[in-house]
């Protein structure tokens, strides 16, 4: 150990021959300065290096809080709906901590554009270009500057989380994954809206068959009532079949101008709708503030849409008004022929030896099946529609399909670059094999079906696809479910029913699996996947992943936690000196390997009374030799014993 420090202090020409690194230069964003107003930082200024940077200092002397007051500067805090605790356990450090005061943290961008992000502890970023002009962007979401952050206990997390392994590998291709991500999300509201089509379609379709339902029936019961004998059978069942006919007929107009009435109505109710919801948003105090000016010329811009619109509705509802006059016309004529052949009919009929009752039975008979038709045809309207849907819904599902096969080829891609990269790290990525999500969705459906639905979900998703499951809950096919599943009837039956229930089955279907990703370690002879690893060997799987080139600035909160010496020096070390010139690097650490064999280009010395933390110092590993010796080393008395202790 001794030897190593030596060689660090006085012959630094050595150590860089003993470790092979590559000095690419890449283009790459940058941390330029992080500077605090007030807190307990209140004063700091840190200005970064483009390399290793490493914060040093006793316990307390906050450097942890340095660092996440960078991550909550530049808007980077985790996810408080993946990771409540975390988030509420940074966002609470960085309150108490910097109080009334506020950050400036100062960057460049790969492509040499500086910006500076600024915020309060209560305050959204605000991002101000480099004339000092606040500018509409979010660094992180539009793309134009990122940074990977981990807290401590982090790197560790990652080794036990599959999600967190799948946002690990996005990042190495984070433009892509991203734009797949949001057009997948977009596709998913797509799916939800066609769901609710669908239910709505079949819901119609549901009440128009059970209108038709009784056709069959009405159909043998006037083939009873219909005269087979005499001269006059063939006029008289004509002259019937004609009275029904005239029947639906006289329905036309009516079920038209309904229609249309729709029509109008439900475009007044949407113009109503959205008015009142700008109108809403545009309130007095608004246009009044210091930019109710603006806001008001957006208020007339909306203004002048809602009465183009209004003028548009108006036009609408003046050709319905026409198209109904005329169709009132049509209906007219329509009814002075009816009345005509409505007299010829009662001449028939009454001219006949068919009795007058008999006459009237058929006659409500006809009516009843003309009505039972009318609801057939309606019925058939819906299946044309609900075709149409499920036309619509599979190009969407088609989509969805092709982008996660896109994303997944990038995760393997990654996943190979990485096994080649570390021999002892295997990282791999089965598609859609994380089967969490679906089976907890298809629990939810069975609740209160009878069966227990934990056991039920584990089966049906061992055996089907999500769009298999739907598929046989759709067709309701007992048959094919039973051979499947190997359940008894009644229990498929229960089943069955809960899928199809309120069309369940429709949700089932845009259920989206999600890639399962492993990440092992070689142990011995024998790779062991990172869930079922020592906390030790954990951190020791992750941090070398999270060390590989990137264009983002990496910040750890004491990488070294859990790790021995050996590894720090053997792989830490080396990762650092590789990545030099191509990603800068931001360290809290309480190892003198990492700023000493790593050569940091700027160590930030704190200290603290309790009350305010202070930089004591700020320079090169030898402009802070002294100070990594007492803080990291022990001190100089500490040094020397070891070094007597192991003999060089």
């Amino acid at each position: 150990m001794y030897q190593r420090y030596q060689l660090n202090w006085h012959g630094r020409s050595t150590i860089s021959s003993l470790i092979n690194s590559s000095m690419t230069k890449a283009p790459h964003h940058v941390i330029r300065r992080l500077t605090v107003t007030g807190g307990f930082l209140g004063g700091a200024q840190l200005e970064f290096a483009d390399g290793l940077n490493c914060l040093i200092g006793g316990r307390g002397a906050g450097k942890t809080t340095a660092l996440e007051f960078v991550r909550f500067g530049l808007g980077l805090m985790p996810d408080p709906k993946a990771s409540a605790l975390r988030h509420r356990g940074i966002d609470t450090l960085v309150k108490s901590n910097l109080g009334g005061g506020r950050l400036d943290v100062e960057l460049c961008t790969k492509k040499d554009m500086r910006y500076t992000a600024t915020r309060g502890a209560h305050e959204a970023v605000q991002v101000l270009n480099e004339a000092g002009t606040p500018v509409a962007i979010s660094l992180d979401r539009d793309q134009i500057f990122s940074a990977d952050v981990f807290s401590q206990n982090e790197i560790e997390e990652i080794a036990s989380s599959p999600k967190a392994q799948l946002e690990l590998l996005d990042r190495f291709q984070e433009q892509e994954t991203k734009a797949i991500d949001r057009e997948l999300e977009q596709l998913q509201r797509d799916l939800m809206q066609s769901t609710a089509d669908l239910r709505q379609v079949d819901q119609e379709a549901a009440e128009a068959h059970a209108k038709a339902s009784e056709l069959v029936m009405l159909r043998e019961k006037l083939k009873g009532l219909v005269e087979v004998d005499g001269p006059d059978a063939a006029r008289i069942n004509a002259a019937h079949s004609t009275k029904g006919q005239r029947t639906r007929e006289e329905k036309i107009p009516g079920v038209l101008r309904l229609a249309i009435e729709k029509l109008l109505r439900e475009m007044v109710t949407a113009q109503g709708s959205f008015r009142a919801g700008v109108e809403a948003q545009l309130d007095a105090p608004l246009l009044t503030s210091a930019n109710g000016a603006l806001l008001s010329a957006i208020q007339a811009e909306l203004g002048t849409f809602i009465t183009e619109v209004a003028k548009d509705i108006e036009s609408v509802q003046t050709k319905a008004q026409g198209l109904q006059a005329r169709i009132q016309v049509h209906a007219a004529t329509l009814a002075e022929r009816h009345a005509l052949q409505e007299a010829e009919y009662r001449n028939i009929v009454a001219a006949s030896a068919e009795q007058g009752e008999r006459a009237a039975e058929r006659q409500d008979v006809q009516t009843s099946l003309n009505n039972a038709e009318s609801a057939e045809k309606d019925e058939q309207g819906k299946q044309k529609q609900r075709a149409e849907l499920l036309k619509t819904r599979s190009t969407l599902r088609k989509r969805a399909s092709e982008l996660r096969d896109q994303r997944f080829a990038l995760r393997k891609k990654i996943a190979e670059r990485l096994s080649a990269e570390f021999p002892s790290i295997r990282v791999a990525v089965e598609q859609s094999a994380d089967l969490e999500g679906y089976q907890q969705f298809v629990e939810e459906t069975l609740k209160g079906s009878g069966v227990r639905q934990g056991m039920v979900a584990e089966r049906l998703c061992a055996v089907f696809l999500p769009e298999e499951l739907a598929a046989v809950a759709a067709k309701d096919d007992l048959a094919l479910f039973m051979r499947q599943t190997n359940f008894e009837e009644d229990r498929s039956r229960k089943i069955l029913y809960a899928l199809r229930n309120d069309g369940a089955y429709y949700d089932i279907e845009t259920v989206a699996l999600e890639d399962q990703p492993s990440i092992e370690l070689l142990d011995g002879a024998t790779f062991k996947d990172s869930t079922h690893l020592s906390t030790g060997q954990r951190c020791t799987t992750i941090l070398p992943i999270l060390l590989t080139q990137s264009e983002r600035p990496l910040l750890i909160d004491q990488p070294e936690d859990n790790l021995d010496n050996a590894f720090v020096f053997q792989t830490v070390v080396r990762a650092l000196k590789a990545i030099k010139g191509a990603r800068q690097v931001i360290f809290v650490t309480h190892n003198p390997n990492i700023p000493v064999l790593g050569e940091a280009e700027r160590v930030f010395v704190f200290s603290s009374d309790g009350q305010h933390s202070v930089l004591e110092r700020v320079g090169t590993v030898d402009e802070c030799r002294v100070q990594i010796e007492n803080i990291l080393e022990g001190g100089r008395e500490a040094f020397l014993l070891r070094k007597e202790r192991y003999g060089h």
